[in-house]
């Protein structure tokens, strides 16, 4: 059986005899993955109830901070990136709606990632928000870097939007955005952008980080 690593950064869930070189989700290295003793258990349902789980242990203030952290539900969302002629995409769990009016939205990224070069270089990023299927994207564009080729070789189902960057032709919907703003947070940098163009592609389920790592 294999071990389970999970990031105690974002969350994710990592099977294998030593962590990833990188999470595919938020970029974190393997000092930042911690091993699991234990499986979780998923809630059991009979008769139409839930079985609650037992109370939780006492947990002191750190490790208390980072199973709350867990609880957090999240997307997946592939983010893109086009500067001097270079494309990349990343896998990420940070993108949420700020503002309707005007519509904009924020991402968090890592700062050794290749997307966080190229959208500090050029200003802008795409979205493509996942479908329930979308788990080939995940491992497409969270399980390298960008730096050691490209991520849309030999991939059909692309399109370039308005602004440049590329998206997934197979996603719930694409959003395209202009940085306004940013917030260092660390290892990662906030970029708050304000949606310029938008495409409604498929009306399914979106991907959410839950559900991949249920059906991985």
């Amino acid at each position: 059986m294999s071990t389970k690593w999970r990031c105690i950064v974002c969350g994710y869930i990592h099977e294998g005899e030593a962590p990833p070189e990188s999470c595919p989700l938020c970029g974190a290295g393997p000092d930042q993955f911690e091993r699991l003793e234990e499986t979780e258990q998923p809630e059991v349902r009979v008769s139409g109830k839930v079985n609650q789980p037992g109370a939780a242990p006492a947990l002191d203030d750190e490790q208390a901070i980072i199973q709350a952290l867990y609880s957090i539900s999240y997307g997946l969302f592939i983010i893109t990136a086009h500067a001097d002629g270079l494309d990349n995409g990343q896998c990420a769990n940070t993108c949420f709606q700020i503002t309707a009016e005007p519509p904009r939205i924020a991402i968090g990224i890592n700062k050794d990632n290749y997307t966080h070069e190229l959208i500090s270089q050029s200003g802008r990023f795409g979205v493509s928000v996942l479908n329930q299927q979308g788990h080939d994207y995940v491992r497409r564009f969270g399980y390298r870097s960008g730096r050691e080729g490209s991520k849309f070789e030999d991939l059909p189902d692309v399109h370039r939007g308005q602004s440049g960057v590329l998206l997934l032709d197979n996603a719930v919907a694409t959003l395209e955005a202009e940085v306004i703003g940013q917030l260092d947070a660390g290892t990662h940098t906030l970029f708050l952008g304000e949606v310029k163009h938008a495409e409604v592609r498929q009306k399914v389920e979106p991907m959410t980080y839950a559900y991949f790592r249920a059906t991985k």
